[in-house]
């Protein structure tokens, strides 16, 4: 094999790995990533370890937003750290999470499982993100997120949360913990989860463009009057010589 060839071979060697390496550092995840669908099953969500004793969540037909069934959570007091999803052993909802621009909850609440009286309910107060950049991220709900209910009638939200970049993108281990709040409510009733999801930046809710303006029709400008016919002159009298 002569040298011209093989620099050739080994040029294209170098290419191809170059090209392979150019590919592992590319983000394959696909947006959005449904975490939590809970048609029949908690999809992965527990009671987090520190939550309230009598803290309750289940799988539950009804109250959904995606599918026919949601995921039914009792809370017995306020400001509580209620379920959380660990990933950790899941590489591709991993790699979702370290690319993902905002966490997005639908949450359902029945009035007539709660008497508020004076009180007051946060659909979700919060969340808590867990991975490899600490222990804690607490994340309020974005801006525009609708969050307070009255308990007057039954009310549907859909909150996002907006996700900063994680350091390093390939995590090794997260965790999602949601937390609830109420106060001063007569009797508590159950927040009902449905159709959690990552979402990656073409998916993430982008407010809405005002209108624009709309420019005033131009005042019509008034006809102007016709002239009043002028007098017929008077014929001239013919001149004689």
């Amino acid at each position: 094999m002569n040298n011209g060839l093989k620099s050739c071979i080994g040029i294209a060697v170098l290419a191809c790995f170059v090209l392979v390496l150019g590919l592992a550092g590319t983000s394959s995840a696909k947006f959005p990533q449904v975490i939590g669908n809970f048609e029949d099953s908690n999809d992965g969500w527990e009671l987090n370890a520190e939550a309230p004793e009598g803290t309750k969540a289940q799988s539950a037909k009804g109250n959904a937003t995606l599918g026919n069934s949601s995921y039914k959570v009792f809370v017995p007091s306020g400001w509580q750290k209620a379920v959380t999803r660990d990933i950790s052993g899941e590489p591709n909802l991993l790699e979702a999470l370290g690319n993902a621009k905002q966490l997005k909850i639908d949450i359902t609440m029945v009035a007539s499982d709660w008497s508020i009286g004076s009180g007051w309910v946060k659909a979700i107060e919060s969340i808590v993100i867990s991975d490899d950049m600490g222990a804690w991220q607490q994340l309020d709900p974005a801006a525009g997120s609708e969050t307070g209910w009255n308990g007057q009638a039954d009310q549907t939200f859909s909150i996002s949360f907006d996700i900063p970049p994680q350091t390093p993108p390939d995590l090794t281990r997260g965790t999602i913990t949601i937390i609830t709040n109420y106060g001063d409510a007569n009797s508590a009733g159950s927040f009902y989860f449905d159709n959690i999801q990552l979402l990656g930046s073409n998916e993430a809710a982008k407010p809405a463009e005002a209108p624009k303006p709309v420019e005033p029709p131009k005042a019509v400008e008034p006809a102007k009057p016709a002239e009043p016919n002028k007098p017929a002159e008077p014929a001239k009298k013919p001149t004689f010589p």
